[in-house]
């Protein structure tokens, strides 16, 4: 978009986050799946790839404001189950898997397959769900 305020695109993206988020329940539910994929991605590390920023360069950003996206997605349909942003920590990896947990049917037991991040190891995650 050009020659837009970024306040009113920024009120445009609220208005229509609170949409999706009164819509999603009523569409996400009872969802059957057998395995599902946990990652979070910080939007630096592409331009790391593309060389457009030194690793070095990009760790150092990433100390100092640590905002990663949490994803959740269904490995077959890539249907994204839990989306979210916040810090790396074991909070936000209970808040994704426990979202998850909420999105499947109760009978369903999805394989949850992760990068290996250590979060997702904890005892209390692991409670939710078989986690590797």
């Amino acid at each position: 978009m050009f020659e837009v305020d970024p306040n009113t695109m920024l009120q445009w993206l609220v208005e229509a986050a609170e949409q999706l988020r009164a819509f999603s329940p009523h569409f996400l539910h009872d969802v059957r799946v057998r395995q599902v994929q946990l990652d979070e991605l910080f939007a630096l590390l592409s331009a790391v790839k593309k060389g457009e920023v030194s690793e070095a360069a990009a760790l150092e950003r990433l100390d100092r404001s640590p905002q990663w996206v949490w994803v959740a997605m269904v490995l077959e349909s890539k249907l994204l189950l839990a989306l979210d942003v916040g810090d790396r920590t074991l909070a936000m990896a209970q808040h994704l898997v426990h979202h998850v947990t909420q999105v499947v049917a109760p009978d369903c037991a999805p394989l949850f397959l992760t990068d290996g991040f250590r979060e997702y190891r904890k005892r209390n995650i692991s409670t939710y769900a078989k986690v590797i």
